[in-house]
C-alpha cells in the first residue's frame, strides 16, 4: 500500500500538456515547493500555435450582407489578415464562430476567424488588420482613390459629361482593393471621372480630358479615367 501511494504521488510530479504549442518561461525553478490553488502563481503558460484565432467586431450591415447568408447556405466566409508590418493581407482564413447576439450599444457582433500558423509567425496578442469578404464574386465599380474628394461629411467625384464639363457627383464609398475603392452608389460603369487635378476645377468648368485606364499606376499619366 505504501508503494502504491508513493507511485501515485510520483505521477503528480509530471505534468503533461493537453495540447502542443509554445511554452513560456518557467516561473518556478527546480527545488522550489509548489502548491495547488488559484491563489498561487502558475508554473508557466502554454499557447497553441498550430492554429490562431483572430477575434473582431463586425457591424450589422456587414453581418447581414456577408456572414449571415453564408451561415444559412452552409458556405465558408473568407477572411484575410495582415500584420502591423505588412501593407497587404498575407494570410487567408475562415470564420470559425459567430456570437449569438448583437451588441445593441455598438451595433456590432463578435466574430472569430481561424488562421493556419504552420510557420509560427503568428503570436497570440499581436495586432492585426482583418478584412471580411463575401464567398461569391460580384460586379462592382472601382475607381482610383485619388479621384474621391471630401466635402464635409460627404464624398464626391467630378464626372465629365459629353461636352467635357465637370459635374459634381456625390458617391458612397465602399471597401478598398489594391489602390482602388469600390463605389457603392453614385457612379455607373463607363462614366468618365476626373482623376488628377481635382482641387483645381469647379463644377461646370470645361476640361480637356485624357482617358486612361482606371488603375492606380496608370492614373498618374492622365487627367480622366473611366469607371
Amino acid at each position: 500500500a505504501a508503494l502504491r501511494a508513493a507511485r501515485l504521488n510520483l505521477e503528480y510530479t509530471r505534468i503533461t500538456a493537453p495540447v502542443s504549442g509554445r511554452i513560456s518561461r518557467a516561473e518556478v525553478t527546480l527545488g522550489n515547493v509548489v502548491t495547488p490553488g488559484a491563489a498561487n502563481a502558475p508554473l508557466t503558460t502554454l499557447v497553441s500555435v498550430a492554429k490562431v484565432y483572430a477575434s473582431f467586431d463586425v457591424d450589422e450591415q456587414s453581418f447581414l450582407k456577408y456572414v449571415n447568408p453564408a451561415r444559412a447556405a452552409g458556405t465558408t466566409v473568407p477572411v484575410e489578415l495582415g500584420l502591423a508590418n505588412e501593407d497587404a493581407y498575407s494570410r487567408k482564413g475562415r470564420v470559425g464562430s459567430v456570437d449569438n447576439r448583437l451588441d445593441t450599444a455598438s451595433g456590432t457582433i463578435r466574430v472569430r476567424a481561424v488562421f493556419d500558423n504552420a510557420d509560427g509567425q503568428l503570436v497570440p496578442g499581436l495586432y492585426a488588420r482583418v478584412r471580411l469578404g463575401g464567398g461569391e464574386p460580384h460586379a462592382a465599380v472601382l475607381i482610383d482613390e485619388k479621384a474621391v474628394g471630401t466635402d464635409q461629411d460627404k464624398r464626391f467625384v467630378m464626372v465629365a459629361d459629353k461636352d467635357n464639363h465637370a459635374n459634381y457627383r456625390q458617391v458612397v464609398v465602399g471597401a478598398g482593393h489594391d489602390g482602388l475603392v469600390v463605389i457603392e452608389k453614385g457612379l455607373q460603369p463607363g462614366e468618365r471621372i476626373v482623376v488628377n487635378g481635382l482641387q483645381r476645377i469647379r463644377p461646370g468648368d470645361a476640361i480637356t480630358p485624357t482617358v486612361v485606364p482606371m488603375q492606380a499606376q496608370a492614373a498618374k499619366a492622365g487627367d480622366a479615367g473611366k469607371a
